[in-house]
């Protein structure tokens, strides 16, 4: 069938129609066309007509290139082994000369009979016949994989989830590693999972890793949300919006001189902190009056001799500092701040007043001595186990990114000047 384009007889009628006086308006006609015998509804029902006709050359072209991907799929199925990857969909449009929409439209009929699976990182693969599929062979439910680390919070969250999914009836393994290399290697060797659990403590996550971790496990979990976007779920604290919340307070406390202990690490949520740092102080009466203060180590691994010669380099000849408030991110054992401030003369609350950035509910971490700004760290093991739990059925659901709720608990650390 013709369309407008490629009739003369239509595209003809097209270009007299669209010089035609307006016909829902009779008066704009001119007196040949009134007196005619045309009616303005003839136009109408003209134009109707090529609509109509050029609306069903592109259904049925648009069926034409379903029926013919559909033959391919066929073609396709009947000669692959059951998991083989199809092409992708993208592959599918530019090899058909077709939208997205139409080869999904091809696709849906295979996925809904389960001809063809659409699997997360693997794309879209041939199914096995029913009778041929068996339970696929897996080393355990659960792979926990953790960077060796000094903080105990991290031991211990990875230790209560593993608890925590045992208790549901799955498998747990857990592995830790000093290097990627020595993780690509292990996992090389062992069998697959249906999820992997990783917790980096704040390390980068190379390309190579990640390809690795794909490669054995259906699915992958990440503790923190330093890495996004690339196919994983990604459980963590935004600690931008936890200093935020830490530095408005102290302001509203009347404090205007303020520093931050953290990290000289480079990774992205460290570094994205200490700018979020800097463009707070800017809105500072004086914005010289920010300090920022770096130590050469990961979050969780500050000693106390380091956080002491850290702070006291700042201090003038008789021990006093240039500021009055301190937000500290990256100490995540209470008793190493204290003693670390003790060693310059100095308790939180009396001489300093000090906001911690951490779990708000982890008594070891701010000792109901120091205000927190955090998560729960019950409620980051309850997301944990709800994803990963997902992940181990299987559930269709698009990885994400899944950000903790924020909280302030107040232990009496912050001094309020409105009232000295």
């Amino acid at each position: 069938m013709d369309d407008i384009g490629t009739c003369p007889r239509l595209k003809k009628l097209g270009e007299d129609l669209s010089s035609a006086p307006n016909p829902r308006n009779p008066a704009c006609l001119s007196d040949s066309h009134r007196g005619s015998g045309v009616k303005p509804n003839v136009y109408l029902r003209l134009a109707s007509g090529i609509n109509y006709t050029h609306n069903t050359h592109m259904q049925n072209k648009t069926k034409q290139v379903v029926a013919a991907i559909g033959r391919w799929l066929e073609d396709r199925i009947d000669r692959a082994s059951p998991g083989e990857r199809l092409p992708t969909v993208r592959h599918l449009m530019r090899e058909f000369g077709t939208a997205q929409r139409t080869v999904e439209a091809a696709l849906k009929p295979f996925l809904e009979d389960g001809r063809l699976i659409a699997r997360p990182g693997a794309g879209i693969v041939v199914a096995g016949m029913p009778e041929e599929k068996e339970p696929e062979n897996y080393a355990a439910d659960l792979l926990i994989l953790y960077r060796n680390s000094d903080s105990r919070l991290a031991r211990v969250t990875l230790q209560e989830v593993a608890t925590r999914i045992k208790s549901a009836g799955f498998s747990v393994l857990q592995l830790g590693f000093s290097s990627d290399a020595q993780a690509i290697d292990v996992l090389e060797r062992i069998g697959r999972f249906r999820a992997c659990l990783i917790q980096v403590n704040f390390e980068i996550l190379t390309v190579a890793f990640l390809a690795a971790l794909h490669r054995q496990a259906d699915h992958i979990v990440i503790d923190g949300v330093s890495a996004t976007g690339i196919d994983v779920d990604a459980i963590g604290t935004n600690w931008r919006e936890a200093l935020s919340i830490a530095f408005r307070t102290f302001r509203e406390s009347g404090h205007d001189k303020i520093a931050f202990l953290t990290s000289a690490h480079h990774a992205r949520q460290i570094a994205m902190a200490r700018r979020e740092f800097h463009l707070l102080g800017s809105f500072l009466p004086d914005p010289d009056q920010r300090f920022l203060i770096e130590l050469n180590a990961l979050p969780g691994s500050y000693q106390i001799d380091d956080i002491a010669a850290a702070i006291g380099r700042h201090a003038d000849d008789e021990g006093r500092l240039p500021f009055t408030a301190l937000i500290a991110w990256g100490v995540v054992e209470g008793f190493i701040l204290e003693r670390a401030l003790a060693k310059l003369g100095l308790e939180a609350g009396r001489d300093l007043s000090v906001i911690m950035l951490g779990s708000t509910d982890f008594q070891s971490e701010h000792l109901s001595r120091f205000d927190v700004v955090g998560n729960s760290h019950d409620e980051k093991l309850a997301v944990f186990e709800r994803i990963i739990r997902g992940r181990i059925a299987d559930r269709p659901e698009e990885p994400q990114t899944h950000y903790l709720p924020i909280s302030y608990v107040r232990h009496g650390s912050v001094i309020d000047l409105h009232t000295d």
